[in-house]
């Protein structure tokens, strides 16, 4: 049996274009809409990639800077003005205060990499699988997850 490359299978299955009969949705999401967002995700800027489009923010995507994203980046982005939207402006607070739990809890020893890799990633990723979270208010947000990086960081007897 011979492997033929992808386009040309395709094009050989009646695709015309090398696309298929998906061509339109492949060239879009290549370039377009889950690219970007699996990039925010993975820099820790989904919320404000989200919310700069208008797009109703998950509560589990609160979190998702401070699961991700480097220290300059949590600190830039919670320190600086933004053109707030009425609706998150309440969650940039939060987060703001968890930044600051964060911060105060790691140093050379726990490191914000140490934190984010034993608390911040498994409660964000559990949260999205959650679905009574998307009803939590900012308060009850703050509270999972500080009760969350301050047991992690009383049991390491730190």
């Amino acid at each position: 049996m011979t492997l033929v490359p992808f386009p040309e299978w395709v094009a050989a299955r009646g695709g015309g274009d090398g696309l298929g009969m998906h061509g339109r949705e492949r060239r879009t999401w290549s370039r377009g809409v889950l690219p970007q967002e699996c990039q925010a995700f993975l820099e820790g800027t989904l919320a404000e990639y989200w919310d700069d489009r208008g797009v109703g923010v998950p509560v589990w995507a609160w979190t998702n800077l401070l699961a991700h994203g480097s220290e300059d980046l949590i600190v830039e982005t919670v320190a600086r003005p933004y053109r707030n939207r009425r609706l998150s402006r309440s969650w940039r607070i939060a987060r703001s205060y968890l930044a600051s739990a964060v911060f105060d809890l790691v140093d050379p020893v726990y490191t914000l990499e140490d934190m984010q890799a034993a608390v911040l990633l498994p409660i964000e990723l559990e949260m999205a699988a959650s679905p009574e979270v998307s009803r939590w208010s900012p308060r009850q947000w703050v509270d999972v997850v500080d009760d969350a990086i301050r047991n992690q960081h009383s049991t390491l007897g730190l």
